[in-house]
């Protein structure tokens, strides 16, 4: 299962949930439900959080190495 790394980014950026969600045009309740899990933002909605955080969505997602080899192990399985 995928998890965003937002609590992590939106507190190193001194924010509260009602300014993320503010910057994002939707509820508060809304953007809870991403930070906890129970919802997923779309690819559109992903970009945004990146340019509000400024990061990649590797960082977002906590995405990090080398993905050649990586994807070189699932093709030996």
């Amino acid at each position: 299962m995928l998890v965003l790394r937002l609590k992590e980014f939106r507190k190193k950026h001194n924010m509260s949930q009602r300014d993320v969600a503010e910057l994002m045009m939707i509820t508060q309740a809304y953007y809870w439900l991403w930070e906890n899990g129970k919802n997923f933002p779309n690819a559109k909605q992903i970009i945004k959080l990146c340019d509000i955080f400024k990061c990649s969505p590797n960082d977002l997602f906590g995405i990090h190495g080398d993905y050649s080899i990586v994807m070189d192990e699932l093709d030996s399985k």
